[in-house]
Formats: structure tokens, C-alpha cells, sequence
């Protein structure tokens, strides 16, 4: 009973030294809305349309209601090129899972390309749907970047993570409908501001992650819930 309190003490103490020397990490919070899909619905042809940096203006609302133009972000908080990375990892992710069932993404861009666009009227909705029809697909997934930005290392309130969020959405071609809805978002912080998630931290390499790093994980994460 001795040298199991004595292994814990010791495990214990390394943990709080990890977070108080430099390294990091925060809580991840991954949420599924779960939507049931009509019955038989399944994978016959599935695209990922590329992804949106935003949220909806000061009216708020639902991301995939909102005409393009009406989507706003800081260039502070979201990197130029964040859209196409999360587009990207999308698209491993499903290609990994569905092989051939998956349109090529350069296909997938060319087509995008082409569709007629009116920032004023469309919204996420009404393009992905567009895009569906345009390739031949029975489903369309695509989402919205909401944060996505490196360590600030030296700021004056301590170490500030790399920090990403965003949404992604399922979408129904023929109907429309939203099947699924997931939402990924953290921010990395010192170990020692929350000792609870050491587990995650020490899986992930126990070191400070780009921002990059953060959004293949979260992307992994989410589509652990993809419901079909």
C-alpha cells in the first residue's frame, strides 16, 4: 500500500512539474448534434465543399442560413490559409473511411469554381446543395471556420496555445436537410492551470501543438461521432 501511494505522489509530481515548466494543453470540447438521418440514408457519393471562414453577423442565426456576405471573422483569430487546411483534413478523413465513394478534391474545386455564386443571396445551404447536383453527389459535407491560430508565446498574461475552432455540416443534396451538425473547439493552456487533463495532454506528445496539430486532431475527433 506504501509504494502504491508513493508511485502515485511520484506520478503526480511529474505531471504538475510538465505543466509548470512548458508545456500545455486544455480541455478539448467536441460536440455532436445528433440528428437522425432518414432511413437508408448511406454514403453513395460524397463531397466536401470547401469551407467558409465565419460566423453570422450581429443577428446571429444558423451558419448554414446565412448569406455569405453576412459571415464575418478577424484576421487575428483565423489564418489565411485555415479554410483550405480544415477542407484538407476533411477530406482524409473521409476518403480513409470511404475510398472511391469520395470525390477527388481538385474535382470537388473545379466544379466549386464553376457554380453560379451570389454572396448576397446564397448561403452555405443553398451552395452545397448547387455543388451536389453540379457533381453528382448525394451528400456534401462542409463547415465554417470560427478560430484558427498559432501559440503566442511571451504574451502578458503567460503562454497563449494554439487555439481553433469550427463547425462542421452534413448535408442532405436532394432535400437540403442538415443530417449532422459537429462543433470542435480548444485552446491550449498550461498543463498546471488543469491538472484533469494530463491523460489528453500526455497522449498528444505532452508538448505545445501548432494550430495546425490541434485541427487534424479535432477533425479526427469529430468524425469519431459521423453518423453514417
Amino acid at each position: 500500500m506504501k509504494l502504491k501511494r508513493t508511485s502515485l505522489l511520484v506520478m503526480s509530481t511529474v505531471l504538475i512539474v510538465l505543466g509548470l515548466l512548458v508545456d500545455g494543453h486544455a480541455p478539448c470540447r467536441v460536440a455532436a448534434q445528433p440528428q437522425t438521418p432518414p432511413a437508408g440514408a448511406r454514403v453513395e457519393r460524397i463531397a466536401v465543399m470547401p469551407f467558409l471562414k465565419g460566423r453570422p453577423g450581429p443577428h446571429g442565426g444558423e451558419i448554414l442560413n446565412c448569406p455569405i456576405c453576412e459571415l464575418y471573422f478577424s484576421k487575428e483569430r483565423i489564418s489565411s490559409d485555415a479554410d483550405q487546411i480544415l477542407t484538407r483534413y476533411v477530406q482524409d478523413v473521409l476518403e480513409n473511411r470511404y475510398g472511391a465513394r469520395v470525390v477527388p478534391l481538385e474535382e470537388t474545386m473545379e466544379v466549386y469554381e464553376r457554380i453560379p455564386k451570389d454572396e448576397a443571396e446564397d448561403t452555405p445551404r443553398t451552395l452545397a446543395r448547387r455543388l451536389g447536383e453540379a457533381s453528382g453527389t448525394n451528400l456534401i459535407v462542409t463547415g465554417s471556420v470560427l478560430r484558427f491560430r498559432d501559440r503566442v508565446p511571451g504574451a502578458a498574461e503567460g503562454d497563449s496555445g494554439a487555439s481553433v475552432a469550427f463547425d462542421v455540416y452534413l448535408i442532405d443534396v436532394a432535400s437540403g436537410r442538415m443530417l449532422w451538425k459537429a462543433k470542435f473547439d480548444e485552446t491550449q493552456r498550461p498543463l498546471s492551470e488543469d491538472i484533469s487533463g494530463a491523460r489528453a495532454f500526455l497522449k498528444r506528445g505532452a508538448k505545445w501543438l501548432s494550430a495546425k496539430e490541434l485541427a487534424r486532431y479535432g477533425v479526427k475527433e469529430i468524425f469519431k461521432k459521423f453518423p453514417l
